[in-house]
């Protein structure tokens, strides 16, 4: 327990004077006179702390300070070191003395020290002797070094002397000798054998050398032995095999060795050594085996494609002077068919072709009867001779075969040549009637193609059997293209001369109707201008130049499009060219044809636009048409006019009459009785008929004449639909109608004259109160819509690309039948019905609405059913919309 209170009160003295003797040590380190200068490269710091921990009993921060120190990089000087502890104890305790202390710390200081020493010089000792024992081991581990190297050298020299061996000959039993003789020595095994892989890969002892019962020349391995299986992958050492059945290989009592032989291709074979008296010096020979086998594996698999090669050179020989023979014949059968090929290319006529080549071929096959049969025309089922070798065809040596008939009927069905070795043992031979031909010798038909299909057979015949060989059949099928080609060349020719010679006659005759429709254009009154699917104008005639007044030269070099901007103006859109070349058909198959007039220099002329259509509906392009209608509109006026001026006449008295009618009928002029009363009221009435009828009349002059003045502008619907329905509701009214509106809310502005409008729908809406029996329903709907909302008879007269306004006013009335549809809108046309009589009317209402709404730039069309009722359906542009 002192003990513990005098080195807790070392180190708390140390501790305390740690500043000071930092600044005193570093003091003296800077002297060059100082014992301890050398030691500069201690951390003082460390030290003085591990000095202080060592006075509190922990000897371990000083231990490692000094073994950093000893096994440092730089050389301890250890004596030195001593030395410096020594001064520094001094040091201490001078300065412990100097102060009111006990002796027992100046001894415990001593202590200190004494122990501090103590640790240095254990820890350089143990430093020491480890670097003592490394030193010895260093050197045993070199001579031991020199031992391997010297062996390895000799081992070396031995793999030197047999890798030259080995490459000095390429014969494999040499190469066998040489390895089994190698081993033997080197290894001084009892046993050592060499395996190799058989054809049926099978491991099969090649060579032998050595001692015992060991596995003699030709053994063959079980095919399951797990030793080998093992050995292929890694070598197997077997110090001391077991007794077994499946190894029967095996010496009794010898260690093995097996070392497995791997080339590019995989596992050649295996090394077996065997050994009886040192099994375990086996393994000391492993890696030389190895290296010895892994050479006579190069060797073996070197003499095997030695041997291959040879074996391949011999076979290349042979086929070298096989393919000699094949390429003579090819030659001569390339010549042949250059021969035959340049014959037929010589001339397109038929017969020369034909006989020519039947000449060639039977020449150079020694043939003595040849022929050549083609398939007729007309009857492509039967075959027709057309040349036979040295005759002259004739209608009684000509023969007919029927495709599938004879040996060359049956080339022809097949598609193949007929090789007959002879003919008198063939079932197809048929004997023509009259021929003097024998049935004897042998025969070959090949057929004739052109584009896959069979155009004829081409027979060559011998007397002699068997003397028609394979060669002949390939120099002939060779051939047989070439006369096919020929062949097919001359028909070709025939046919295209009588083609050209009626196409040169269609020509002509086209020439001449072009011509005369030429002269025709040219000699029309009305301007004619084509042009093509893009609108350039491909034809015009001098009546057209006439009437636009331009030169023709200028107007070539225009597009249609151009001429109906530039002469209708505004009015350009009531031709819409694009849209007639886009769709030049109604949904009904009907050409679709656009009229507008137009004045051109004081002249009114009619523009007709039509598609122009071959007999398919092919569109070519599109067709305008010109015709100076000057006379006809100033007849029409003048015919409005007189009308317009009797009827001016005529509603003067009439205006009269109604009015001292109306003044009798009212008592102006004394009381009227009964009768007078229905008189006056007959007159009335007729009255009132002859001036809507003399009003009607004056409209429709006045819409033929053109001169009807438009106030445009935006309208609503509701707005025109509300003044007629005023004026209507007493009738509506007295004839019980249920009258239905449906315009959904955001209805677009129209575009139209208001007053105009108000006429449309009183003419429409009236009607379907009149033909309407009492107590019936009317339905007034609208919605927009665009053209391709609309019927296609109307969408064709309309503007693809602007919007409108759909009206229909339909009832349930007494309906129009079919055959009246297509004339209702005609001047004073009117359907029988039962309510005709009671509805009155001129028959001018619809006639007066259609040309009012076309002129508004809308349509109008009627649907209808007998006993159901009609609707009426028209369309106006919506205001604003000018896309």
């Amino acid at each position: 327990m002192a003990l513990r209170i005098m080195k807790y009160t070392l180190s708390q003295w140390l501790d305390n004077q740690q500043t000071a003797l930092l600044q005193h040590w570093s003091n003296q380190l800077e002297s060059a006179a100082s014992p301890v200068a050398v030691q500069s490269h201690i951390d003082t710091k460390r030290f003085v702390l591990a000095l202080i921990a060592a006075a509190e009993g922990n000897e371990l921060p000083l231990r490692e300070l000094f073994t950093d120190w000893i096994t440092g990089e730089t050389e301890p000087d250890v004596p030195a070191m001593v030395r410096s502890l020594h001064y520094l104890h001094r040091t201490l305790r001078t300065t412990l003395l100097r102060e009111p202390a006990e002796l027992t710390i100046v001894d415990a200081l001593a202590d200190l020290f004494e122990q501090t020493t103590t640790i240095l010089i254990e820890i350089w000792s143990e430093h020491t002797n480890q670097l003592i024992q490394e030193r010895e081991f260093i050197a045993a581990s070199l001579d031991s070094a020199s031992a391997a190297a010297d062996q390895r050298a000799l081992q070396l020299k031995a793999l030197n002397d047999i890798s030259q061996r080995l490459s000095a000959t390429l014969d494999r039993d040499e190469l066998l000798e040489i390895v089994i003789d190698s081993l033997y020595r080197l290894t001084e095994a009892h046993h050592v054998a060499v395996w190799l892989v058989d054809e049926q890969q099978r491991l099969k002892v090649v060579a032998t050398r050595g001692n015992g019962d060991g596995p003699t020349i030709g053994y063959v391995l079980p095919e399951t032995n797990p030793v080998f299986q093992t050995a292929f992958q890694n070598g197997v050492f077997w110090p001391a095999p077991s007794a077994d059945p499946t190894h029967d290989w095996l010496i009794a009592g010898c260690g093995v060795l097996i070392i497995p032989m791997t080339g590019g291709t995989g596992l050649i074979g295996a090394i077996t050594l065997q050994e009886l008296q040192n099994p375990l010096d086996l393994r000391f020979m492993q890696d030389l085996a190895q290296s010895i086998a892994s050479q006579a594996a190069i060797a073996l698999q070197n003499a095997e494609l030695y041997h291959t090669i040879r074996t391949l050179n011999t076979e290349l020989e042979q086929r070298v002077i096989e393919r000699t023979r094949e390429l003579e014949e090819e030659k001569n059968r390339l010549a042949t068919l250059h021969a035959i090929a340049a014959q037929v290319n010589q001339t397109l006529d038929l017969d020369q072709i034909l006989n020519n080549s039947l000449t060639m071929l039977a020449r150079i096959v020694q043939a003595e009867h040849a022929s050549i049969l083609l398939t007729e025309e007309d009857n492509p089922s039967l075959l027709v001779t057309r040349a036979i070798l040295g005759k002259k065809v004739t209608p009684d040596n000509t023969v007919r075969f029927a495709i599938g008939q004879g040996i060359a009927g049956w080339a022809a069905q097949h598609g193949q040549t007929v090789l007959v070795h002879d003919v008198a043992k063939d079932e197809r031979w048929i004997t023509i009637p009259g021929s003097s031909r024998k049935r004897e010798g042998s025969m070959i038909a090949v057929p004739l193609f052109v584009q896959g299909e069979v155009i004829g057979v081409m027979t060559l015949s011998h007397p002699q059997t068997h003397f028609f060989s394979e060669g002949h059949v390939r120099l002939l099928n060779a051939c047989a293209g070439a006369i096919a080609i020929g062949i097919n060349n001359a028909n070709l020719f025939r046919m295209i001369s009588a083609e050209a010679e009626r196409r040169y006659e269609l020509l002509d005759r086209q020439q001449k109707e072009t011509s005369q429709i030429a002269a025709i254009l040219q000699s029309l009154l009305d301007g004619v201008i084509v042009c093509d699917l893009y609108g350039g104008v491909i034809s015009i005639n001098q009546a057209a130049s006439r009437i636009l007044h331009r030169p023709l030269e200028e107007l070539l070099l225009w597009n249609l499009h151009d001429i109906i901007h530039r002469y209708l103006g505004n009015h350009a859109a009531e031709l819409p060219l694009d849209d007639l070349l886009r769709r030049p058909l109604t949904v009904d198959g009907a050409a679709r044809t656009f009229t507008t007039t137009a004045v051109i220099a004081g002249k009114t002329i009619n523009f007709a636009l039509s598609p122009v259509l071959k007999d398919d509906d092919e569109l070519l392009g599109a067709l305008l048409v010109l015709r100076d209608i000057t006379r006809e509109v100033e007849a029409d006026r003048m015919k409005n006019e007189f009308i317009g001026t009797m009827s001016h006449e005529l509603r003067t008295p009439m205006t009269a009459i109604k009015g001292f009618t109306q003044l009798l009928a009212m008592g102006g002029l004394g009381q009227l009785n009964d009768t007078q009363r229905e008189f006056v009221n007959t007159i009335y009435n007729n009255t009132e008929r002859m001036i809507n009828l003399i009003n009607d009349v004056l409209e429709i002059t006045k819409i033929e004449s053109g001169s009807i003045d438009l106030e445009w502008r935006a309208l609503h619907l509701a707005e025109a639909l509300s003044g007629v329905i005023a004026e209507l509701q007493p009738q509506i009214t007295q004839r019980r109608h249920q009258l239905t509106i449906l315009l959904p809310p955001g209805l677009p502005l129209i575009r139209a004259d208001s007053m105009r409008l108000h006429q449309i729908l009183f003419h429409i809406l009236s009607n379907a109160v009149k033909y309407t029996p009492a107590g019936g329903s009317i339905t007034i709907a609208a919605r927009e819509v665009m053209n391709v909302d609309l019927p296609e008879p109307i969408r064709s007269t309309l503007s693809d690309n602007r919007r409108y306004l759909l009206l229909s006013i339909s009832d349930t009335g007494v309906g129009i039948r079919p055959e009246d549809l297509p004339r209702i809108f005609d001047r004073f046309f009117r359907s029988d019905n039962p309510l005709k009589v009671e509805a009155g009317g001129t028959g001018l209402g619809l006639s007066i609405v259609k040309p009012l709404v076309e002129l508004l730039g809308g349509r109008i069309w009627v649907e209808s059913t007998v006993g159901v009722g009609s609707t009426f359906s028209l369309v106006l542009p919506v205001a604003g919309d000018h896309s």
